[in-house]
C-alpha cells in the first residue's frame, strides 16, 4: 500500500513539474514568444509609440510605478503623452520566466535614463521590474507590472 502512495506521490511531482504548459505549447516556444513581446514593448516605450504600447496592454492593464503609485492603462499612456514617462535610454534584461497555463511572468532589471518632464531627467537609474502576461483569446498581452528603481 505504501508503494502505491509513494507512486501517486511521485507521479504528482512529475506531472506538476512537466505540466505548466497544457495546451500543447511548448515552454521555450511561449518564452520566446514573450521575450519578443518584451522587445516590442521596450520599443515602443523608448519611442514614446502610445498606439503599439496600446496594443500590447491588455484594457485593465495596471502598473505600480517606481513612484509608489499604481496606474491603469489610459494614465500611463497620458504619461507618456505629457513627456512624464519618456526615456532617452532604456535598457532591459529578463533574467526569469515563470511559464503557468495562460499566465507568464517576467523578472528582470532595467537600466533608463528619463527624458522629458520627469523630475529624474537625465540621471541613470536601475529599475528591478515584473511584468505579468495573460493568454487571452489567442494573444499574450501584459496585465500588470510592479517596477521599482533600486538606484
Amino acid at each position: 500500500m505504501k508503494s502505491i502512495y509513494f507512486s501517486v506521490f511521485l507521479f504528482s511531482i512529475y506531472s506538476l513539474t512537466i505540466a505548466q504548459v497544457t495546451d500543447g505549447t511548448s515552454k521555450a516556444n511561449i518564452i520566446k514568444q514573450i521575450k519578443a513581446l518584451e522587445d516590442l514593448e521596450t520599443k515602443a516605450i523608448l519611442e514614446a509609440d502610445t498606439m503599439a504600447l496600446k496594443n500590447l496592454w491588455e484594457n485593465d492593464y495596471r502598473v505600480y510605478n517606481p513612484y509608489d503609485r499604481i496606474f491603469d492603462k489610459n494614465q500611463v499612456l497620458q504619461g507618456i503623452k505629457s513627456t512624464f514617462i519618456t526615456f532617452s535610454s532604456f535598457v532591459r534584461e529578463q533574467e526569469y520566466y515563470g511559464v503557468y497555463d495562460d499566465v507568464v511572468f517576467v523578472m528582470g532589471k532595467e537600466t533608463v535614463v528619463f527624458s522629458g518632464k520627469n523630475p529624474d531627467k537625465g540621471k541613470e537609474l536601475l529599475i528591478r521590474y515584473t511584468d505579468v502576461y495573460k493568454l487571452i483569446d489567442g494573444s499574450w498581452k501584459i496585465i500588470a507590472r510592479h517596477a521599482n528603481i533600486i538606484k
